[in-house]
């Protein structure tokens, strides 16, 4: 049995961010078609990360106008940050070193998309899907991939106040400086 199975329904301007989920993934298309940009994990070194504030959708109850509301109680959340369609290679100049694939599946076709692996999905006009998500086996290929990601992220938080303490002063902004 899966772990989850999700409905989806939409038109072309639902696309979503680079990401990559720990699930085995099998998505099939009904209607329309859906368009992967996939990354395997072992590129995690060209991705990259940054830290955003988390933050919620709010109507106004004015203006009846959905506003953005950053969700302080959630802290910082991971995000990549480069968009594969269109990567800015000025700004993230590691990133032409990764190598995406491109899959567009289309009605009464299905996708195996491998836990970790980093995709961006784009669709067409009244695309409906289904997937099903099953927990992926925290083998080999996990510990790998926190090798990896372990390797190539900045310092967190806490690694920066490890640091601040034995070799210089944290900024406001979090930054170390040296001593």
């Amino acid at each position: 049995m899966p772990d989850a199975v999700n409905f989806w329904m939409g038109e072309e301007r639902a696309v979503t961010s680079l990401h990559k989920d720990p699930y085995e993934n099998l998505y099939c298309v009904i209607s329309g078609s859906k368009t992967f940009t996939l990354i395997p994990p072992t590129d995690r070194p060209f991705i990259p990360y940054k830290t955003y504030q988390a933050a919620l959708y709010h109507e106004d109850q004015e203006t009846r106008q959905w506003e953005v509301v950053e969700d302080h109680l959630t802290g910082l959340v991971p995000w990549i940050p480069v968009d594969p369609l269109k990567p800015d290679l000025e700004l993230y100049p590691e990133y032409k070193h990764a190598g995406p694939i491109t899959v567009t599946v289309n009605a009464g076709e299905l996708l195996y998309l491998p836990s970790l692996w980093f995709h961006h999905v784009s669709q067409s006009h009244g695309c409906i899907a289904v997937n099903y998500w099953y927990d992926m086996e925290y083998d080999i290929k996990y510990n790998y991939f926190n090798l990896l990601d372990s390797l190539f992220s900045s310092p967190t938080s806490v690694e920066k106040e490890r640091l601040c303490c034995v070799e210089g002063e944290a900024t406001e902004d979090g930054d170390v400086t040296g001593s």
